[in-house]
């Protein structure tokens, strides 16, 4: 999913408290037992009904068939948002990336109930054809575009390569956070190497109308952790459980829905799996080391 600026959103929880609202207008029960009539689904990326409904309107509809349970789509304003609706009862499941799930997890006590693997999601390195830069440790003392603070693969384990041969991201490498100019910084000299997921490189170079031979890769991560649909905490654990095993017996048709929009081609070659909130220990510590635990608190 795309990586999302935890820093810049995280003043926007108290007011996503007011701000988020039920599509229908109808209010919600304090507490949620059983199974509901309706359950209510965002994607903590995804903001707007008419965008919602294009990218995973197909989604809905394979969801509620699995289910057996009217499944009503629930924009919000940002990924921060989710959390107090989830506290308000208004959400009840969302499609979260790792990071957004850590602050759902957090705020709102978030239930993991699915991951969607991404067997071709890693964080790179990626530099100018014919630089100097041959090495990580190259990189010392030099500019370098990350993406967003808080981006799972273009900050948290960016900063990993570094923290994996004893340099300090935060002193030791005079970093940019360019959103989504970190590829024209590079390419016009302002940066000496960018870092972001394999996914979004990708993308933004054949966008570029570059090929890979013009930025090659310097470097390529560890597989990042998975994207996972997650539970609000208030609902019937039984139901909870259900929802899990309907969801990974039917994944092939919920995959084949979730792929009905081109903007989730990404999933192409995922799976649903088991999760555990212990598959996140490590984000969480990387997090800490960075000094970045107060934007998942």
């Amino acid at each position: 999913m795309k990586r999302r600026n935890l820093l810049s959103y995280t003043l926007l929880f108290l007011a996503g408290c007011v701000a988020v609202r039920d599509g229908s207008g109808r209010e919600r029960t304090s507490s949620i037992t059983g199974k509901p009539e309706v359950l209510k689904f965002a994607v903590t990326d995804v903001t707007g009904l008419e965008q919602l409904q294009q990218d995973y309107g197909t989604f809905r509809e394979a969801l509620a068939e699995v289910l057996e349970i009217e499944v009503e789509l629930f924009p919000v304003e940002s990924f921060v948002a989710a959390a107090p609706a989830m506290l308000s009862n208004q959400l009840d499941i969302a499609f979260a990336g790792p990071s957004e799930y850590l602050l759902l997890n957090a705020r709102a006590r978030a239930v993991p109930i699915v991951a969607v693997t991404r067997p071709t999601y890693y964080p790179v390195v990626v530099v100018r054809r014919n630089s100097d830069i041959k090495s990580l440790t190259d990189l010392k003392g030099k500019n370098v575009a990350m993406q967003n603070p808080g981006a799972t693969a273009g900050h948290i384990y960016a900063s990993k390569f570094f923290l994996d041969i004893g340099l300090d991201p935060r002193s030791d490498i005079r970093v940019k956070m360019l959103k989504n100019e970190g590829l024209n910084a590079l390419l016009n000299g302002d940066v000496d190497a960018w870092m972001t997921s394999t996914n979004t490189y990708s993308r933004w170079v054949r966008e570029a109308g570059l090929s890979e031979d013009d930025v090659p890769i310097l470097m390529k991560g560890e597989s990042l952790p998975n994207d996972l649909f997650v539970a609000n905490v208030n609902l019937d654990p039984e139901f909870i459980e259900e929802m899990r095993e309907r969801m990974l017996e039917h994944q092939k048709q919920l995959l084949q829905a979730l792929l009905a929009s081109p903007v989730n081609d990404k999933y192409s070659d995922s799976e649903f799996a088991s999760v555990s909130d212990s598959d996140y220990d490590e984000l969480r510590e990387l997090y800490k080391a960075l000094g970045q635990e107060a934007l998942i608190q």
